[in-house]
């Protein structure tokens, strides 16, 4: 597949324009118009069917170290699904759980990290039939914890043709992006975003199935616009990005693919601004349906190195604390206490990362992304940049150096990145990537790191660290690291000791 083909060319530039450095963040002349701020969840502006969600969330008891997925382990004590399970899963991957007073009115926080605290990822549920569930589409409102009815019928089997789906599951979720509202902020860069945020509520969804006892299989290429159809939003300003298809269901009845009905819905903000380049990005990647990839070539093995430059990561910390109790005490980090953390805890968070995503179907170990760790203070940890070699459950040294200086200026010069413990960069070969996976590729590479990432937030909250999602000058991270030529850096997540929690000795 030539990097020269239609869509493949168009992505790449996309992200060469969107690079940061330190001369586009300083001449940026961005500034935030508070008075035209979008609103922070989708009102329709019709009265649709509601169908309230249990207020009190499920507890499954189950442990954040048993909610991520191992390489084909399946979920835990299987279940079928009900409307509490999708309740759960809905409520720990994107409804909200905590609020702050902001002068006269609250500003609420979700389950998922999100950049800017934006929170532009909508999820919809294509569901057959469920006990106290008609079978339907519906949008689920994260500011009242109620599903609302866009569709009624069962069309999963619409879903399923579009993803390329042979099973019928018992519900797909999709997921989706609402571009200006978090463009507001972060301009062009959004179309990144989009899949950044996308991929830790992806995280969280993943880990509540799974505690719930259902299978869920990740699906990044399906057919855009008849999803878009389905669900009701135009694929421009509002657009699909990820597919989950959830629990085993019974056949789905055959149904034609519907037009969209243009439900109203209140405007955003009083003056929405579009960003052309997201439109061309979103446009070079969009899939007419679930365009198989090519083969995978044959696998790299991991080149032998010497003993003195392989570190054996040993057994990680368990992360034994229950997956609802870290979704609802969880919140990014504002500021990291310069303190170390133990070695242990960076091996669990490291294991947590390498775990599988396996979209759409192929081998769930496929690497998208190597991670690169730059070690700031982690007790029996020389400082320096490390690559981490999943298969070997060991770290490969890129080098030692002191690393405090540097990561505070690749985070675009933000202390966070100097006062975390270790910094954890995911870094895709993206011409590797578009060669097998064409310009959606893109897309799954920051899907895969994003998801990845969020087990990371899961595992630090588990262990009582701090976790925060940062950005960076692109090309400076890649030198850095010392990464291959066309690699794109995918995601970057600060951990270390909360402020809150700083050791008060001495």
């Amino acid at each position: 597949m030539s990097q020269a083909e239609p869509g493949v060319e168009a992505i790449l530039a996309y992200h060469e324009a969107t690079k940061h450095s330190v001369v586009s963040v300083r001449s940026s002349g961005h500034m935030l118009d508070f008075t035209n701020m979008p609103r922070p969840w989708k009102l329709y502006d019709a009265a649709l069917p509601e169908v309230p969600l249990p207020l009190e969330l499920a507890r499954t008891g189950v442990s954040v170290g048993d909610a991520l997925p191992a390489a084909g382990a399946p979920a835990v004590n299987a279940s079928e699904l009900s409307l509490s399970r999708l309740a759960s899963v809905l409520q720990l991957s994107a409804g909200i759980t905590k609020r702050l007073r902001v002068g006269n009115g609250y500003m609420y926080f979700r389950a998922a990290a999100c950049t800017g605290a934006l929170y532009h990822i909508e999820l919809y549920v294509v569901s057959g039939p469920l006990p106290g569930l008609p079978a339907g589409v519906y949008q689920y409102g994260a500011h009242d914890n109620t599903l609302r009815l866009v569709r009624e019928g069962d069309f999963r089997a619409v879903a399923m043709r579009a993803a390329g789906l042979a099973d019928a599951p018992a519900a797909v979720v999709v997921y989706t992006s609402t571009f200006w509202r978090n463009a507001w902020k972060y301009q062009s860069r959004t179309y990144r975003h989009a899949f950044w945020d996308c991929g830790t509520v992806l995280a969280h969804s993943l880990a509540a199935a799974r505690a719930n006892g259902l299978n869920a299989r990740l699906v990044t290429r399906y057919a855009d616009a008849v999803i878009n159809d389905l669900t009701d939003i135009d694929g421009e300003t509002e657009a699909s990005v990820a597919l989950l298809a959830v629990g085993e269901g019974a056949d789905a009845p055959p149904i034609d693919a519907p037009p969209r009905m243009d439900i109203p819905v209140v405007q955003l903000s009083r003056s929405p601004i579009d960003y052309p380049a997201i439109r061309e990005a979103h446009a070079a990647t969009v899939l007419d349906g679930p365009v198989p990839v090519r083969p995978a070539p044959s696998p790299n093995e991991e080149p032998d190195q010497a003993g003195e430059n392989l570190i054996p990561l040993g057994n990680g910390d368990a992360l034994s604390t229950s997956l609802e109790d870290v979704v609802l005490q969880r919140g990014s980090s504002r500021r990291f206490a310069r303190e170390p953390i133990a070695f242990p805890a960076l091996a669990a968070m490291l294991d947590a990362a390498g775990r599988p995503t396996g979209p759409d179907g192929v081998d769930a170990g496929e690497p998208f992304n190597e991670l690169y760790v730059f070690a700031n203070a982690v007790e029996g940890l020389a400082e320096g940049v490390y690559r981490y070699l999943p298969a070997r459950r060991a770290l490969e040294q890129v080098r030692a150096s002191e690393t405090r200086a540097l990561t505070a200026h690749l985070a675009l010069d933000q202390p966070l990145g100097g006062d975390a413990a270790a910094d954890l960069y995911f870094v895709a070969d993206m011409p590797a990537v578009v060669d097998r996976w064409g310009a959606r590729g893109y897309r799954t590479a920051h899907l895969d790191a994003s998801i990845r990432a969020g087990r990371v937030y899961l595992a630090a909250y588990a262990l009582g660290l701090g976790a925060t999602g940062l950005t960076f000058y692109d090309d400076e991270v890649v030198h850095a690291a010392g990464a291959g030529p066309g690699s794109a850096v995918t995601f970057l997540v600060a951990v270390g000791v909360p402020w809150r929690k700083r050791s008060t000795a001495g």
